[in-house]
């Protein structure tokens, strides 16, 4: 019997450059262009325009005319962000005597605004890290206006940068305090603390929490370490095994409480 042999067509020359001639739509994760008879319209880019990179992202590679620019780096023929920040591109410039034309990719961080300056009556964020018998100190995390959005988690908080110390006297606990109260009963370390500022000491801030919606608003329990609910102004439950610990609660407003709540309800 005889069998054909099928041979393969090969396409001619101008079958090959029709095909060259086409569009070619790149496969990135996230296509930002398309490249029509071998001619560069827009860069070629991993992430969008606009969009927020960290450092270490891959923005693209060198062999699609980009170039580094700042904020940016290149290392192994690709382009890589060096900061926290949103992708851009500047004005294409073209080099070399045949005009190429090129596309420096940049990466600009967020503007920061400036340090709040801590004053007398500034309500204060703080963190306890550590108690004596004659006052507690407190990290200030946050000034008044700053920390109604950033105490929802612990991840939250503790992406706070510190803005001085602060020390609560036992004089200024409460109302009516004496020197004879224990500052045990109503702080402990790591709780998180609303405090007003009474005075500017040597080397710390003055702090009171007298006032009944200053005090602690987020604590967590000694033996479960579970976020504890506060069920009066003297005390805190731990809803997973219902044990009671002392603390000075505070009595926030309710715009600041209804923060506070939505933030632990997303958080949990």
């Amino acid at each position: 019997s005889r069998h054909r042999t099928r041979t393969k067509k090969i396409p001619c020359k101008q079958q090959q450059q029709r095909r060259r001639d086409k569009t070619i739509a790149w496969n990135y994760d996230t296509p930002l262009c398309v490249k029509q008879n071998n001619k560069m319209s827009t860069p070629v880019l991993r992430f969008p325009l606009g969009g927020k990179v960290v450092p270490g992202d891959r923005l693209g590679s060198i062999r699609e005319n980009l170039l580094p620019s700042n904020g940016t780096y290149e290392q192994g023929g690709h382009l890589y962000a060096s900061v926290v920040g949103t992708l851009g591109v500047d004005d294409a410039v073209m080099k070399g005597k045949s005009k190429k034309v090129y596309y420096p990719v940049r990466v600009s961080p967020p503007e920061r605004k400036p340090p709040r300056v801590l004053q007398v009556g500034h309500v204060i964020l703080g963190r306890v890290t550590r108690l004596s018998i004659q006052q507690a100190f407190v990290e200030i995390l946050a000034c008044e206006g700053d920390f109604s959005n950033t105490v929802g988690t612990e991840h939250e908080a503790n992406l706070l940068v510190p803005m001085g110390e602060g020390m609560i006297r036992r004089e200024d606990v409460r109302t009516g305090a004496t020197d004879q109260i224990k500052l045990q009963e109503f702080f402990r370390p790591n709780d998180l603390v609303l405090a007003r500022i009474m005075s500017l000491g040597d080397r710390r801030y003055v702090l009171g929490t007298a006032e009944p919606s200053l005090g602690v608003i987020r604590a967590f329990s000694a033996t479960s370490n579970a976020l504890m609910i506060p069920i009066s102004w003297r005390e805190m439950e731990c809803p997973v095994t219902g044990d009671k610990e002392l603390r000075k609660c505070a009595k926030p407003p309710p715009k600041l409480m209804s923060q506070l709540i939505s933030q632990q309800s997303e958080a949990g």
